[in-house]
This record gives C-alpha cells, sequence and structure tokens, in this order.
C-alpha cells in the first residue's frame, strides 16, 4: 500500500539531494577554480621572490614551501634561474638542462615522470625565472581546501532527513487523527465525525465523510425497520396459510392433488423459513443484545443444538459425530445467540452434505487460551474465491446441485460472532468437505 508519509519524504529528501548535489558539483568546480588561482598568485608571488632574492634559502621560499610540507614535502617546488642562458640557480628536483625556451606566463610541461604547472617571469633581457609545481599534488592541495568546505552539507544530510521526517509527520498527523478516528467507529455508529480545529484540507474530507455516514446511518435504519417490519407482517399470513394447507389436507383425497398441496406447504415452508431469518438477523444487532452476555457452557449449547437436528440428519441417513473437550472454561456470551449461531452452521452442513454422508464437530481449548469450535462436512465445501463473500446477506456458494436455501444462515453466523469478537475460518477438511473453525477470545480468569 502506497504512503503518503513514505512518497513525500522520498520525494523531498531527493529534491534537497539533487540540489546539494549540484550546488556542491557548482561550488567544487567554482572553489577548485579560485584554488586553482590562489595557486597561481602563490607560483607567481615565489618567482617574483626569487627575482629579488640573491640566495636558494630564501626566506619566503622557505615560507611557502612550508605551508604543504606537512602535505606532500618541498619536492612539489622546483625552479630555476637563468641568467645569459645559463641555469645559476635551481632546486635539486629541477631538470639540469635550461627552461630558456618556456615563453612567459603559465603553461604546462613534463618533465621527471610528472606533469608540472609552470610560470615563467621575464625579469631583464639577460634574466629570467622559471617556477614549476607538481599539478597532481598541487589538484590534492586544492580539492582538500574545497572538500573540506563540502564535507559539512553531506554531514547535515541525515540530520535533513530527520528534520524532513519530523516535519512531514508533524504536517500529516491531522490525517492520523482523523484515520484514528475512524477506525475507533464500530459498525453500527453512523455518527458524525466532530474533528476539532480541523485543517482547511480536511475539512471538504470530512464533511464528505460526515455526509456519507448520515445517510448510511438512514439506509441501515430503513433496511433494519423495514426487515423487521417484513417479517412480523408476514409471519401471521403465513401461521394462517400453514393451518388452511393442514385443514385442506384432511379434506383431500385424490393423490395429485394432495401432491399438489405438498408443493404448497414446501414453499410456505421455506418462506417461513426465510421469515425467521430475517427476524433473527434483526435481533441479533448490537444494541439489542451487548446487556444480555453471561457465562456460557459451549460443550453443553453445541450438544443441545446436535440434538435438536438429529431429526434432520437422520433423514438424510447423515453420521454426526460430537467431540466435546474434557475440560472447557466457559465465555462470555449470549447463550441463544450462540445456539442460533450453532444451528445455522449445523444446518448448513446437514443441507450441503449428501445423503449418507458425515458431520464431525468438536471443541477444544487453544494452547492461546482461545475456544476453537470446528464444523467439518463431507459435502462439496467452498472454493477459496467464495468464502470471503459466504457471510454476505442473500450470498449463495455455487454448486451443481445446489439445495434451496436464500443465502441469510452464513450472515447470520458472521453477525453473531462479531458481537462475540469470535472469528469464523473457513478452509477444507479431511472429509474433502468445509469446515468452519469459530474461535472465541481466550475467557478472563477470575482473581
Amino acid at each position: 500500500m502506497r504512503s503518503i508519509r513514505r512518497t513525500l519524504i522520498l520525494t523531498l529528501l531527493s529534491a534537497f539531494t539533487l540540489v546539494m548535489f549540484v550546488a556542491s558539483l557548482n561550488g567544487y568546480l567554482s572553489s577548485m577554480n579560485k584554488a586553482e588561482g590562489l595557486l597561481d598568485d602563490h607560483l607567481k608571488q615565489l618567482a617574483v621572490a626569487l627575482a629579488q632574492s640573491h640566495s636558494v634559502s630564501s626566506e619566503m621560499f622557505e615560507d611557502y614551501v612550508l605551508e604543504f610540507e606537512d602535505l606532500q614535502g618541498p619536492s612539489m617546488i622546483a625552479y630555476q634561474v637563468i641568467e645569459s642562458g645559463r641555469v645559476t640557480r635551481r632546486t635539486s628536483n629541477a631538470p639540469t638542462e635550461s627552461w630558456a625556451e618556456i615563453v612567459s606566463g603559465f603553461s604546462y610541461r613534463n618533465f621527471g615522470d610528472f606533469r608540472w604547472r609552470v610560470y615563467a617571469l621575464e625579469v631583464s633581457e639577460a634574466k629570467r625565472v622559471v617556477v614549476a609545481e607538481r599539478a597532481d599534488l598541487r589538484f590534492v592541495v586544492a580539492e582538500t581546501v574545497v572538500l573540506q568546505s563540502i564535507y559539512p552539507l553531506l554531514v547535515w544530510l541525515p540530520i535533513l532527513a530527520l528534520l524532513t521526517w519530523f516535519i512531514v509527520t508533524w504536517g500529516l498527523r491531522p490525517l492520523a487523527h482523523l484515520s484514528l478516528w475512524i477506525g475507533l467507529k464500530k459498525e453500527n455508529d453512523f455518527t458524525p465525525i466532530a474533528f476539532e480545529q480541523t485543517p482547511k484540507e480536511l475539512k471538504q474530507i470530512v464533511q464528505s465523510l460526515n455526509g456519507l455516514l448520515g445517510r448510511l446511518g438512514s439506509a441501515f435504519q430503513r433496511e433494519k425497520q423495514f426487515g423487521a417490519v417484513a417479517a412480523h407482517e408476514l409471519r401471521t399470513p403465513i401461521s394462517v396459510a400453514k393451518v388452511h394447507i393442514h385443514n385442506l389436507r384432511l379434506s383431500l383425497k385424490e393423490e395429485a392433488e394432495l401432491k399438489a398441496l405438498d408443493y404448497v406447504d414446501e414453499s410456505v415452508g421455506r418462506l417461513q423459513r426465510v421469515v425467521q431469518q430475517m427476524l433473527d438477523l434483526s435481533r441479533t444487532q448490537p444494541e439489542v443484545i451487548q446487556t444480555r452476555f453471561d457465562p456460557v457452557d459451549l460443550n453443553a449449547v453445541v450438544q443441545q443444538v446436535c440434538v435438536d437436528l438429529w431429526g434432520k440428519f437422520d433423514q438424510k441417513s447423515q453420521t454426526i459425530e460430537f467431540h466435546d473437550a474434557a475440560t472447557l472454561p466457559k465465555i462470555t456470551g449470549d447463550g441463544a445467540l450462540l445456539s442460533l449461531l450453532f444451528e445455522n452452521l449445523l444446518q448448513n452442513a446437514n443441507r450441503y452434505t449428501p445423503q449418507g454422508g458425515q458431520i464431525c464437530v468438536e471443541t477444544q481449548c487453544l494452547p492461546s487460551g482461545k475456544i476453537a469450535v470446528t464444523v467439518n462436512d463431507s459435502g462439496p465445501g467452498i472454493a477459496e474465491d467464495q468464502r470471503d463473500m459466504v457471510f454476505n446477506r442473500f450470498y449463495r456458494v455455487h454448486h451443481d446441485n445446489q439445495p434451496e436455501g436464500v443465502g441469510l444462515g452464513l450472515a447470520i453466523v458472521g453477525q453473531i460472532a462479531r458481537l462475540h469478537h469470535a472469528h469464523v475460518d473457513i478452509s477444507s477438511n479431511r472429509l474433502g468437505g468445509a469446515k468452519f473453525t469459530v474461535t472465541f477470545p481466550a475467557p478472563e480468569r477470575k482473581q
């Protein structure tokens, strides 16, 4: 996922680094030119001093040499004093042949395996002074001086990176607070975001979010009211229809008529189950059940659900196994809703497991202290790309021989699990079907 803070920091640091590099390069080249000019001035001053002196041990020459003695030693300087075409004075590292042919001013010459920066001073028609400085050592001296002025910029780069990180983080703090505020909202909380001192850049976002929350809240209330009202209003006519079907069955004798009535009865029964599931969804809202949590024995709850649904398993000749943990701590929850959760899971297993199939239920206490209940079946299983969607309302898994249903059972399971801070995981099992694992938080230990 792309990070705004990381992007800003990297972009700013890249821009700062580029600017510092260009500035340092420009400063380096400019300073090198100035350093070259200063060294040329020193070379010219030395030539003038030698022209005015009468011995090799000129005080100015010694001072000049001592300036570079720590770096490269006096061998970087060479000179000749030429009088009437003859070399009268020279340093030991200067060539014995005369430099009389060198033109006046600055130039470069090669001798003694080195390249030299040479300055020739025409003192008179009979006398000239030629001073040379090794170009490589001269470059080292100039570069050392220049780099000493550039190094502080490199030292400041990490400090600049830290300051950039701090400033960007501080500037994005309102966005982090807004993200935290939104993250703390519960799924049924549609109240507006009260963000104090909202920056101008975030004000439009906060207003849009509050508008969206308002519309979602209204839609949620309408859906909840419609589901509850519709379910309640439909229960009475469905019950009346069931009574009339029963009475009509007693009066009919023809087999064809009874068969047609069976279809009607089956359709009404399916509608009755849908209405009941809609009622279950409406009464599993968080605000309805949060105050009804008590200690619950999951072994007892699951065992009772298995007993209640035994008739359905027997109709399809299915084998149901229940393996309960010997010592299972009680959890805090709503016993009726937990019964509804496992009832829907087992009905789902019964519906998708074929005739003569196998269903296995197990409770266990995990090493982490959490409580897990698994429901395994030998049905067709659930493809990985559909496992995240089966908890959506009215979503049905696609199978060739798809049983009847409207896709509300697992939605009820997911909603009840969230109310108990539990997690439902879907995987495959050794029977070849689906494995539903409901993991509850570790119960709080009594002090």
